[in-house]
């Protein structure tokens, strides 16, 4: 699907970001990456939505953090810093809101003993036939209208099989690797970062195979799991990035990708997870309460915080949407917030990796909506910048039709 036409937006930004320092470490290496392999390593195990770049990740890592040291992403989603810090040599935590992504995080950075997982898999596959059919579907008649009506009894054996499994670190495996399979049979359109299903010949045309795929992804997990390092400690649990259960000043350096912008007018990251999850086995109701957690997710009470470029966006997206007004003011209440603890936990680095977005014809520099605000927050100093060009990156903007970011910005700042 192309991206959508241009059109008139509302514009108003301090300008262009330039570096602090006169010799950035990384001033000479194309961020780009054109040509380098993304699906490395686990990488591969389950793709997650609007994931960063791993060699940008890799980069990231290696040049800002010594070896030995801890990384942290607050927003670690699909698992993408974490799994390149620890083929780094860096131990690392990665909190998320979204349950998807803890397992995800936690499968694809946790070593398993080759044998254990064909192991599993034999157990899972004997008899699986034979419960086709036989087991009630836990999802939901909504999540229905996303698969074809014979996949749905061959996705419940899997869930159940899957979920009688004792051990926690083989079922979480499983489960990452039955969330890619329910993705893979989706009656969606790929490469894209809301829902769209498949519409007719694309449809007519799309017979998937569920147990073929599963297999398929239980090969990858075979080949790529028992290759991870076992002497680095990945930490992957559920946190809200405004409230991070660590210490002060606990993690070296963190190294993440924000979500641009709150789950309804930006990413979906949840809806593309809740039909995963409930495959999964999780409740619609849990479902929704993770999501109402995502930044931007309580709009009661909420403040536009200290950023000049932010209340000009704001201020003209109220004339325009006094929904989205009330969204944008959310979800950079929320964003404030998270910029408050990664300075408190954090004694060297802080890095993010982020683009700008487009809500009701009004652009969101986010970059330098960043900086102002750790301006206004102080005890951090503004170093490095970076810039890099993305191909092929959609996100909802110019109102529902969606549309094209091409630029990621990367901010580093030091703690002081």
């Amino acid at each position: 699907m192309p991206l959508s036409p241009e059109r008139n937006i509302y514009i108003s930004t301090p300008g262009n970001i330039v570096a602090v320092t006169k010799k950035r470490p990384l001033e000479k290496v194309d961020l780009n990456f054109n040509g380098e392999s993304t699906q490395h390593s686990t990488h591969s195990l389950h793709t997650y939505v609007a994931a960063i770049n791993p060699p940008l990740a890799r980069k990231l890592v290696e040049t800002y953090v010594p070896f030995g040291e801890n990384v942290l992403d607050p927003f670690c989603g699909g698992g993408g810093i974490l799994i390149e810090s620890i083929l780094a040599g860096r131990n690392c935590a990665g909190f998320d809101i979204n349950p998807l992504a803890i397992i995800l995080s936690k499968s694809k950075t946790t070593w398993l003993d080759k044998g254990a997982i064909q192991t599993e898999y034999s157990r899972i596959m004997t008899g699986v036939t034979e419960l086709v059919g036989h087991i009630q579907p836990t999802i939901s008649e909504h999540a229905k209208y996303w698969f074809k009506e014979d996949t749905i009894p061959e996705l419940a054996a899997l869930s159940y099989a899957i979920n009688e499994c004792e051990a926690q670190e083989v079922r979480d495996l499983f489960l990452a690797i039955l969330s890619a399979t329910v993705r893979s049979v989706m009656l969606t359109y790929r490469g894209e970062v809301r829902l769209r299903k498949l519409q007719g010949k694309d449809l007519e045309n799309f017979y998937p195979d569920t147990f073929g795929v599963f297999k398929n992804r239980v090969n990858l997990a075979l080949k790529q799991i028992p290759q991870l390092p076992k002497h680095c400690i990945a930490r992957a649990e559920m946190a809200d990035a405004k409230n991070l259960p660590v210490e002060d000043e606990e993690y070296h350096s963190i190294i993440c990708s924000p979500p641009y912008a709150d789950d309804t007018n930006g990413v979906g990251y949840f809806q593309f997870s809740r039909y995963m999850l409930e495959w999964l086995g999780m409740p619609r109701e849990s479902i929704n309460m993770h999501k109402k957690r995502f930044l931007g997710g309580n709009k009661n009470g909420k403040k536009v915080p200290p950023s000049m470029t932010l209340h000009t966006a704001v201020a003209n997206v109220k004339t325009r949407s006094q929904k989205h007004y009330k969204d944008a003011v959310a979800f950079y209440a929320d964003y404030y917030h998270t910029l408050l603890e990664m300075k408190r936990v954090v004694s060297n680095w802080i890095i993010i990796v982020i683009g700008n977005r487009v809500l009701s014809r009004t652009l969101f520099d986010n970059a330098n909506i960043t900086l102002e605000l750790f301006n206004s927050i102080g005890g951090v100093k503004f170093v490095d910048y970076y810039s890099r060009t993305i191909r092929k990156k959609r996100i909802p903007n110019l109102g529902s039709d969606g549309g094209g970011i091409s630029v990621e910005h990367i901010l580093v700042f030091k703690k002081v």
